[in-house]
């Protein structure tokens, strides 16, 4: 059941601007100054959405509490043709660049499904800039086949390839495919299917238009390749999982697995799907406002 609890909102709407933050591309952020001296959250959005389409109905509720930063990722969103080819530990190193370039300190790390892995990465390859990370409704694996991950991964390559030799095919192409995956939600939504609403940032939806077919490509076969299970068991921070149990995308299942391999990870059951950001803020955010809560008397703990 859609969740429509209200939520008190700040004066203040999230305000985007760009980033030149050392990376390789000037970095679209959407940003909440919340309270005076607020610690820092970054949002990390999921495959093939940015991060208004994830996170901006949320953005206004988190920023009664945290300064929220939420960037686009590679190839995703505005400034998506202007970045290199996706990889995670690309996204893991432009995501320092950022954090360093904004002067954040101690942060947490809120990654969504896709951005799950991004923050798996990021606490890997940069654990001194982070004060912790919070994953919702992702995985320490994706791939549902596993013997089928080097056909993916030349397949993959091979579109990525086309995509960025003929981009103004490869845009034609994605309006078409989104403009048809618009219309199917809208008809089951009109059935009556449980789907989340349409995100009310400005311009979300049309927001994808501006990404890069060959990233999406890229990242769907980065996360087919993607396993982490070895290396989970060595981070060494404050953590958290957002377990969505009635996630049809990322299996519950999956989503534990990933959760009892991060040392301490704290677990914090969402009683609702995939979409729980957008379809059930009334359950998802109040919870994702405790983990972070929850992280950041860790951090207080283990540095006094």
């Amino acid at each position: 059941m859609v969740d429509s609890s209200p939520v008190t909102m700040p004066i203040h709407a999230p305000r985007p601007r760009l980033v030149a933050s050392g990376a390789p591309f000037e970095q679209w952020v959407w940003e909440m100054g919340g309270p005076p001296g607020a610690p820092a959250v970054v949002l990390l959005h999921g495959w093939m959405a940015t991060a208004a389409l994830n996170w901006y109905p949320s953005m206004s509720y988190l920023g009664n509490h945290f300064r929220v930063v939420a960037p686009n990722l590679r190839g995703h969103g505005r400034q998506g043709c202007a970045g290199p080819p996706f990889s995670l530990a690309g996204c893991s190193d432009d995501l320092a660049a950022l954090i360093r370039a904004l002067e954040l300190k101690d942060v947490i790390v809120v990654g969504y499904s896709m951005g799950g892995a991004v923050a798996q990465v990021l606490a890997r390859r940069h654990r001194e800039l982070l004060g912790g990370i919070v994953l919702c409704a992702t995985a320490a694996d994706f791939a549902q086949r596993i013997r089928l991950r080097p056909a993916v991964r030349v397949t993959g390559a091979l579109a990525s390839r086309a995509a960025r030799a003929w981009p103004q095919g490869a845009s034609a192409f994605l309006r078409w495919r989104l403009a048809r995956h618009d219309l199917a939600v809208a008809a089951r939504r009109k059935h009556g299917q449980a789907v989340a609403p349409p995100s009310k940032g400005p311009s979300a939806l049309e927001e994808r238009e501006l990404s890069h077919l060959a990233a999406f490509i890229e990242s769907g076969a980065e996360l087919n390749a993607y396993d982490a299970t070895a290396w989970l068991p060595t981070l060494d921070l404050p953590s958290a999982a957002l377990i969505t149990t009635r996630d049809a995308v990322v299996a519950p299942w999956r989503q534990e697995k990933m959760a009892a391999l991060v040392p301490n990870c704290r677990r914090y059951p969402v009683d609702a799907g995939h979409d729980a950001a957008l379809s059930a803020p009334g359950v998802f955010l109040p919870v994702l406002v405790r983990a972070c809560s929850d992280l950041l008397v860790a951090q207080q703990a283990t540095h006094p």
